[in-house]
C-alpha cells in the first residue's frame, strides 16, 4: 500500500520561467478571458514542460523523510479550486474574474505533464465551489463545510481500513495519509488541517507536513492542536460528571498527567458512590460521605435531566440522611455498625428493619415506636429519640415525603418515598420522566423553586440541617468532589 499525500495546488506551487504562474492569468474581466489565456498556456508549456515548475511540490515528492515513511513513493492528490460556477452566479463583473483566474483548475493538464515528467504518482480532482458560499474560496465556514463534504466521498474510513476513491468506482488502499497544509487560501487550508486533525482524533492514521520555499518539509503529528480540541470535550463530559470517559480522552495527552488521572479515576468511582480504597470512610464516616457524593451529582442528573436515575440517588440519600438524623436526635442510644445504625439501649435492635417511612412517621415525629418481638410489659419495648420540633416545614415535608409528592397538580404519584418501588419492581422510568419533563417545560429549569426535583432536593438539605450536617456535608461536597473538577479544569 501507499503513503497518500493530500494538498490543494496553491498559486505559489506553480511557476513559469522562473515567475509566478498564476500571473500569465492575471487581468481577466470574464470567462472567456481565462480560458484563452488558460488554452494557450497549455499549447505552450505542454509542449515545453521544462518551462515549468511546481517547487513545493518537488520538494516535498524528493524530502528523504516523506520517501522513508513507506516501501513505494507517495501518491498525491492534488484539489484543484474551480470556482466558475460560483462567479457565474454573481452580479460582479471585472475583478471578480480575476478571484477565478487563480483557481488550480486551470493548471490540471500542465500539472498531469509535469508530474509525469518527474515520476511524481498523482491524481488531480477538482473541487467545485459551490455558488451558495458567499465567500468563495476566501470564505472560512463555507471552505470548512465543502472540505467536509468532498471528502466523504474521495476518501472512506473504513474498520480495515483506508481507501481512497478518486473517481466513481475506483477504490484503492492507502496506509496513511499525510496532509500538506501550507498551500492554497488560508481558509482551504485551514479547512484541510482540521479536517486531519478530526480524523486524527479519532484514531486514523493522519499526519501533517509543512512546506515553503524558504524551509525543508516539516512533517508534524499535530499533537499540541489535536490535544487543545480534545479540551473542550473533556469539559463538557467533566459538566455532566462522565468521569470515565474523560480519563478515556485524557490518555492521548502529549504529556504524562498522573495527577489529573488519579483525579479522574476517584471522581469516577465516587459519582458510582464507590468508596473502595478510602480510608476513614467506615461506618458513619462514610454514610455521611455519600450523602455529600449525592448532594455533589444529583446536579448533573437533574441537568441531564435523567430522572430515574436522579430520583434513586436522590431517594437513597434522604435515606441515609433520616438514618443521621436519627443518630441525632437518638441521645447517644445509636451507633453505626457498617452501614447499619444500632439501637444499643435495651435489646439491641438495627434501626433498619424498622422501614424508613415508619422511623419518619413514627419514631422522629413520636419520639418512640415499638420493637418487634418485644413484650408488652418489656421495659425496653420502645426504641426512643428526642422527637422532632412539631414545626409546618416538618408536617410539609411528611406530606411530601409519605403521600404526596405533588409533580403536576390533580396527579398524585403518591409520596416521595412510594416511587422507589415502582420503579424498581416495574421499571417504570417512562412515567416519571414524562411528567418530569412536562413540569420542566412548563416551569423553564429544573433549578425553579417549584419545580418537583428542587422541592425534593429542598428538603434533602432541610433533613440534613435538621441532622446537624449542612457544613459537614457541604464541605465534603465541595472540597472533595466541586473543587477537584474545578482543580482538573484549570490544569488541562
Amino acid at each position: 500500500m501507499v503513503s497518500l499525500i493530500v494538498q490543494v495546488l496553491g498559486n505559489s506551487d506553480i511557476e513559469v520561467d522562473s515567475a509566478q504562474g498564476c500571473n500569465t492569468l492575471s487581468n481577466s474581466y470574464c470567462l472567456e478571458d481565462i480560458e484563452e489565456k488558460a488554452a494557450i498556456n497549455e499549447e505552450e508549456l505542454i509542449e515545453n514542460i521544462d518551462r515549468v515548475n511546481f517547487p513545493l511540490i518537488k520538494k516535498l515528492a524528493e524530502s528523504p523523510i516523506i520517501q522513508s515513511e513507506s516501501s513505494s513513493p507517495p501518491l498525491f492528490c492534488f484539489l484543484l479550486t474551480d470556482q466558475r460556477q460560483w462567479q457565474s452566479q454573481r452580479d460582479e463583473t471585472g475583478e471578480g474574474w480575476n478571484q477565478v483566474a487563480l483557481d488550480g483548475i486551470w493548471w490540471q493538464k500542465i500539472l498531469e505533464k509535469w508530474c509525469e515528467a518527474h515520476h511524481i504518482q498523482h491524481y488531480s480532482v477538482a473541487l467545485t465551489i459551490d455558488p451558495s458560499v458567499e465567500n468563495g474560496v476566501a470564505d472560512w465556514d463555507g471552505m470548512a463545510q465543502t472540505i467536509e463534504r468532498f471528502f466523504a466521498s474521495l476518501i472512506d474510513f473504513q474498520e480495515h481500513g483506508i481507501f481512497f476513491q478518486p473517481q466513481h468506482g475506483e477504490s484503492m488502499p492507502v496506509e496513511k495519509i499525510t496532509v500538506q497544509h501550507s498551500s492554497g487560501t488560508p481558509a482551504l487550508n485551514g479547512a484541510l488541517y482540521l479536517w486531519g486533525i478530526e480524523r486524527k482524533l479519532t484514531g486514523k492514521p493522519i499526519d501533517f507536513v509543512y512546506i515553503s520555499e524558504q524551509k525543508e518539509c516539516e512533517p508534524h503529528s499535530g499533537t499540541h492542536w489535536q490535544w487543545h480540541l480534545k479540551v473542550p470535550q473533556i469539559r463538557e463530559l467533566l459538566k455532566i460528571q462522565d468521569f470515565s470517559g474523560a480519563l478515556q480522552i485524557l490518555q492521548s495527552h502529549p504529556h504524562s498527567i498522573e495527577e489529573i488521572a488519579t483525579k479522574l479515576q476517584k471522581l469516577d468511582r465516587a459519582v458510582s458512590l464507590n468508596l473502595t480504597g478510602r480510608e476513614n470512610l467506615a461506618g458513619r464516616e462514610g454514610i455521611i460521605e455519600r450523602v455529600a457524593i449525592a448532594v455533589w451529582s444529583e446536579t448533573a442528573f437533574r441537568d441531564r435531566r435523567q430522572w430515574m436515575h436522579w430520583y434513586l440517588r436522590v431517594a437513597g440519600a434522604f435515606e441515609l440522611a433520616i438514618l443521621l438524623l436519627v443518630e441525632h436526635q437518638g441521645n447517644g442510644d445509636y451507633e453505626w455498625e457498617g452501614i447499619n445504625l444500632i439501637y444499643k439501649a435495651g435489646n439491641s435492635e438495627s434501626v433498619g428493619p424498622l422501614g424508613i417511612a415508619k422511623i419518619v412517621f413514627s419514631l422522629l415525629s413520636k419520639g418512640k415506636v415499638k420493637l418487634r418481638k418485644q413484650k408488652d410489659d418489656d421495659p425496653d419495648r420502645f426504641m426512643k429519640v428526642t422527637k422532632i420540633e412539631k414545626t409546618q416545614k416538618w408536617s410539609d415535608f411528611k406530606g411530601f415525603y409519605g403521600t404526596n409528592w405533588q409533580i403536576k397538580e390533580n396527579i398524585n404519584v403518591g409520596g416521595f418515598t412510594n416511587l422507589r418501588n415502582e420503579l424498581y419492581h416495574s421499571l417504570l422510568g417512562d412515567s416519571i420522566d414524562s411528567l418530569l419533563e412536562e413540569r420542566t417545560e412548563e416551569l423553564g429549569n429544573v433549578t425553579h423553586p417549584e419545580h418537583p426535583a428542587q422541592v425534593a432536593v429542598d428538603y434533602l438539605h432541610f433533613i440534613i440541617r435538621l441532622a446537624g450536617l449542612t457544613d459537614e456535608v457541604q464541605e465534603r461536597a465541595n472540597n472533595n468532589y466541586r473543587q477537584i473538577v474545578r482543580d482538573i479544569e484549570e490544569n488541562l
